[in-house]
């Protein structure tokens, strides 16, 4: 009886010592170079006819740079790194059917250009064009249709933080 309340304490020992060091190696940091300590978002252009779009998905980006504090985020003129974005198009379009082929919900698509540039070494770290949607119901009226753009621009600065701070 004894041999198997040791067994048990050594076996709990185990585990314990296991799971604590497996987390000891890890990092939230992603795969910021160690130079790099804070980053500036200037306003987007906007070269589409969505009025406040550019300023809706600056404040959001940077917002979401403050949230996830691997940087800092300061002026352009403190920065180590910044974050360039233009808001090349806005598209509504079909997204689900009914069964009798009416539209059931449509897709609001805003596609960016973004550039982040390493202004320490200066250099252009990573420049893509982005794509993201939001949904909203046919039938709905403007406010439903902001809520699909709303729901497009979190996914924006999601996916430009994402590859900022991961890497991928």
């Amino acid at each position: 009886m004894r041999f198997v309340r040791n067994l048990r304490v050594l076996l709990l020992l185990f585990v314990l010592i296991a799971g604590v060091s497996g987390c000891g190696f890890y990092s939230f940091s992603g795969s910021v170079p160690g130079h790099l300590k804070s980053i500036a978002v200037p306003p987007f252009e906007n070269q589409t006819a969505e009025f406040g779009l550019a300023e809706d998905l600056t404040e959001a980006l940077v917002n979401e740079f403050l949230d996830d504090n691997t940087f800092k985020v300061f002026d352009l003129r403190q920065a180590d790194a910044v974050i360039y974005g233009t808001i090349l198009r806005v598209v509504d379009g079909p997204s689900t059917f009914s069964s009798d082929e009416t539209v059931q919900e449509y897709k609001v698509t805003v596609t960016v250009r973004v550039r982040y540039e390493d202004l320490v070494k200066g250099k252009v770290v990573w420049e893509e064009t982005l794509s993201t949607f939001g949904i909203f119901p046919a039938g709905g009226g403007l406010a439903e249709r902001e809520e699909g753009v709303v729901e497009a621009v979190q996914k924006m600065t999601e996916d430009i933080l994402n590859k900022t701070v991961s890497g991928w």
